[in-house]
C-alpha cells in the first residue's frame, strides 16, 4: 500500500468533522448523556476474594488508558490488503511515522477524553500517542468511572496485600466511550498493615487476570522444564540435562534397561535435548544457504544481566557462531522502569535465555531485539509491543506468554496487532501448554487466536542418530508414575503429561485467510458457528525432546538461590520453544524474500499450504514412543514418570474437545511444520 495522502486527509476530514460535532455537546450536556460499560472490568466470583467494604478513597494509584485509532476500520483493512497476496496492496507497508500520522487521535478527540478525566480530578500525562498516564486516587477513579471500589482480601493468609477493584463494571460516558479502550488495570493492590512497601497497582501484565488469581502478571507461555535430577541425584542435584553424562545426543540413543518395559521394550532414555544443527536439518532448513542475515527478531521477555554471554557460551557447546558484536540488543524494560531482578523474575529470565537462544540456532545471523515487560505498576505487555513497533527494526515478533484480557482491552491489542500489520510486523504467539478456558473448553492461548496475529502449537519429535526424523507427531502426551514396587507403571495426576494448547475463540469470525483451508468440523466452535481457530502452524516443543539451552538463570529451576546461580545446560520445551524456533524460520525465510518483510504471515502461510510448504503431522501408528525422567511428585517425593507421546491429551471427560492431531489441519498442529520447500517458495513471494 503506498501512503495515499488523499485518503489519508480524507480520513482526518473526517475524524475533525466528528470531533467538532462531539465538542459542541459538551458541558452541561456531556454530564447528562448516557454512559458504555467496559464488560469485564469489576469484580468477578470466580476470584474467590473476601469482601472487606468499601476502599479508602485516598489510596493513590497510576494507570495507563489505552486511546482508540481514528478510524479502526480503516485500520483494519489496510492491515487486510498488505498481508493478503494478490491484493494491489500487498507488502505496500507504512513507517512508523506514517502509521502515527493516520491513525492519532486529533487534538480535538484527545480533548474530549482529557476533559473527562480532568473534570473527576486526574492528572493525566502522555507516554506515547497511543496512551493517557492517569494518576489520582480510589476515589476520583469511582467518580470518574462510576464505580464504587472496595477493599478484597485473598483468603490465603501469606498473601500480603488487599485488593482494591470495582464491584460492578467501570464505565464512561458514551462520547468517550469511541476514542478509548479499557484502562491496563481497574484492579489494584496495597499492602496490608504492618507490611512495608508503597501503594501501587498490582498489575504487571495489562490488567489480566490469570487462573483463579485476581489481576496476576501474564504468565510465560510455558517452558515445559520440570524440575528433574539425573538419577541417584539428591533433590538438589544438577538437571538431568547435558551435564549428565548418561543421557544421549539423539533419541533412542539409550533406554532404561531396569525400568519396566512399555508396549514390550525399554523406556526410551530423553536425549541431553537437541542442537539447532540437529532441528535445522529434520526441517530441511539447512539445504538453502539461508541464515537470517540483515532481518531483524524481537523477543519479548526480561532479560539476565549475563545474557550475551550466557548465549556465546552456549552456542560454543551446541556447535553455532556466537553473537557478532552489535548482534543482540536488550532493552531491560520499554518505559525505563527499573529492571526485573534475578529474585523477582527467574521464570521470566529463563524464558528470555530460551526464546534468543532458540531464535539465534535456527537464523543465526538475524539480529535480535531482547525487549523486556514493564515493571511499573500500571505497566503492560503492549507497552512492549508498541515500543517494539515505534523504536526498533524489528519485523518479526516473538511472544512466549499466554494471557486473558478484558473484552475492551482486547481490542487496544487488537488495534496493535493490525498496526503492525500495516507496518509490515508479524507477531508470532506461543499456542500454550495445555491450559483451558473453563467457560469454552478451548485449550488456546487468547492472544495466539487473535485474527492478525500467528498462533504456533507444538510437536513431540524424535530426531535420530544421523539428525534425520524418526518420528513426529502432535504435542500431547500421557504421564504415568513408577508403582511402589517398582514392577509396573500407574496413572499420575490424571494421566496427562502435557501438550501443546489450541482450539477455537468462539464468536470470533472464521478469519479470511482460514477459508477454504480449516475444514467446517475443525473450525466450528461451542457456539456452533465457525469460528478461528488454532494454532497456525507448529514445530518441535515437548520438553522431553525439546532444546538443549544454556545459561545463568537456567540454574534457578534447581537452585533457588540467585547468588549461587552458574551457568547450567538443560533440555528445554513447551511451546516457548516452538514459537521462538519458527521466528527464527521466518528470519530464514525474509531473508530467502531477500529482505523484504513477509508482515502479517497468515494470509501467505495458508495460500501455501498446499504447496508442500508445510509437513502434514498426523498421529503416529504403532505403540507410542515412550520415555522416562526422574521427576519431582511432592514436596519431598521423587519418583520415575513415563511419558508416552499420543498426539493429544488424554483428559477425561472424553467430550471435552481437546486439542488433536490428525490428518490436514487440526488443534495441535495447525498447517504443519515448515519444510526445505518453504524457504524455496518464499524466494518467489
Amino acid at each position: 500500500m503506498q501512503f495515499d495522502q488523499r485518503r489519508w486527509a480524507s480520513a482526518v476530514l473526517a475524524c475533525a468533522c466528528t470531533a467538532t460535532l462531539t465538542i459542541s455537546g459538551a458541558g452541561t450536556a456531556t454530564a447528562a448523556q448516557s454512559r458504555v460499560t467496559l464488560t469485564g472490568t469489576g469484580y468477578q466470583s470466580d476470584y474467590g476474594l473476601t469482601d472487606l467494604g468499601p476502599s479508602d478513597p485516598g489510596i493513590a494509584v497510576t494507570d495507563n488508558l489505552f486511546l482508540n485509532v481514528r478510524d479502526p476500520a480503516l485500520v483494519a483493512a489496510e492491515a487486510r490488503a498488505v498481508s493478503t497476496p494478490g491484493s494491489p496492496d500487498y507488502g505496500h507497508y507504512l513507517t512508523a511515522a506514517q502509521t502515527q500520522a493516520l491513525d492519532q487521535l486529533t487534538p480535538g478527540q484527545l480533548g474530549i477524553v482529557e476533559d473527562w478525566l480532568k473534570a473527576a480530578g486526574l492528572t493525566v500525562s502522555e507516554p506515547n500517542w497511543r496512551t493517557l498516564r492517569v494518576t489520582g486516587t480510589i476515589g476520583q477513579l469511582e467518580k470518574a468511572f462510576d464505580v464504587a471500589f472496595h477493599n478484597y482480601a485473598d483468603p490465603d493468609p501469606q498473601d500480603p496485600y488487599h485488593w482494591q477493584i470495582p464491584t460492578t463494571d467501570l464505565s464512561v460516558p458514551a462520547g468517550v466511550s469511541p476514542l478509548i479502550f479499557s484502562p491496563s488495570d481497574s484492579q489494584f493492590s496495597v499492602p496490608i498493615a504492618g507490611q512495608s512497601g508503597t501503594e501501587h497497582s498490582a498489575n504487571g501484565a495489562s490488567g489480566q487476570k490469570t487462573g483463579t488469581g485476581v489481576n496476576r502478571p501474564a504468565r510465560l507461555g510455558g517452558a515445559s522444564y520440570p524440575n528433574t535430577v539425573a538419577p541417584g541425584a539428591s533433590s538438589g542435584g544438577s538437571p538431568g540435562a547435558s551435564s549428565d553424562d548418561s543421557c544421549g545426543a539423539y533419541w533412542g540413543q539409550k533406554q532404561f534397561t531396569d525400568l519396566p518395559p512399555v508396549n514390550g521394550k525399554a523406556p526410551d532414555e530423553p536425549p541431553c535435548g537437541y542442537t539447532p544443527d540437529q532441528l535445522r536439518h529434520v526441517y530441511g532448513l539447512d539445504k538453502a544457504d539461508l541464515t537470517g542475515k540483515g532481518q531483524n527478531v524481537a523477543v519479548i521477555t526480561p532479560a539476565i544481566d549475563t545474557l550475551q554471554q550466557d548465549v556465546d557460551t552456549w552456542a560454543k557447546k551446541v556447535g553455532t557462531q556466537p553473537l557478532r558484536p552489535g548482534q543482540l540488543t536488550v532493552v531491560p524494560t520499554p518505559d525505563g522502569s527499573p529492571a526485573p531482578t534475578r529474585a523477582t523474575d527467574a521464570g521470566g529470565m529463563i524464558e528470555n535465555t530460551l526464546d534468543v537462544e532458540a531464535v539465534h540456532g535456527m537464523a543465526p545471523d538475524a539480529n535480535i531485539f531482547s525487549v523486556g515487560t514493564s515493571e511499573a505498576d500500571y505497566g503492560s505487555i503492549l507497552d512492549s509491543l508498541v515500543y517494539t513497533l515505534d523504536h526498533t527494526p524489528a519485523t518479526i515478533v516473538s511472544l512466549s506468554v499466554a494471557f486473558e484480557t478484558t473484552p475492551d482491552l482486547q481490542r487496544a491489542y487488537n488495534a496493535v496487532y493490525e498496526e503492525g500489520a500495516v507496518q509490515g510486523v508479524g507477531f508470532y504467539y506461543a499456542s500454550g501448554d495445555g491450559g483451558h478456558d473453563p467457560a469454552t473448553g478451548s485449550y488456546l492461548n487468547p492472544q495466539a487466536g487473535a485474527e492478525f496475529v500467528t498462533g504456533v502449537g507444538g510437536t513431540s519429535l524424535g530426531v535420530g542418530a544421523d539428525n534425520s526424523r524418526e518420528w513426529e507427531t502432535g504435542w500431547g502426551d500421557s504421564a504415568d508414575q513408577l508403582s511402589a514396587d517398582g514392577k509396573s507403571w500407574q496413572p499420575i495426576d490424571g494421566g496427562i503429561g502435557g501438550g501443546a494448547g489450541g482450539g477455537w475463540m468462539a464468536g470470533q469470525p472464521q478469519p479470511w485467510y482460514q477459508r477454504g483451508v480449516v475444514s467446517d468440523q475443525e473450525a466450528t466452535g461451542p457456539d456452533g458457528k465457525l469460528d478461528r481457530v488454532g494454532p497456525d502452524v507448529a514445530m518441535d516443543a515437548d520438553g522431553r525432546t525439546g532444546l538443549l539451552i544454556g545459561g545463568t538463570a537456567v540454574n534457578a529451576i534447581t537452585e533457588p538461590d540467585p547468588g549461587k546461580w552458574v551457568y547450567t545446560e538443560r533440555r528445554t520445551g513447551g511451546t516457548s520453544l516452538s514459537t521462538p524456533l519458527f521466528a527464527g524460520v521466518q528470519a530464514l525465510a525474509q531473508q530467502a524474500r531477500g529482505g523484504k518483510a513477509i508482515g502479517f504471515a497468515n494470509p501467505l502461510l495458508y495460500q501455501l499450504s498446499g504447496a508442500g510448504a508445510f509437513r502434514d503431522v498426523t498421529t503416529l501408528t504403532g505403540p507410542a514412543p515412550a520415555t522416562a525422567v526422574y521427576t519431582q511428585v511432592g514436596p519431598t517425593t521423587w519418583n520415575w514418570i513415563l511419558y508416552q507421546v499420543l498426539g493429544t491429551m488424554p483428559v477425561t471427560p472424553p467430550s471435552m474437545q481437546t486439542p488433536a492431531t490428525g490428518p490436514g489441519f487440526d488443534t495441535t498442529t495447525g498447517l504443519g511444520t515448515p519444510t526445505g520447500r518453504y524457504l524455496s517458495l518464499m524466494r518467489k513471494h
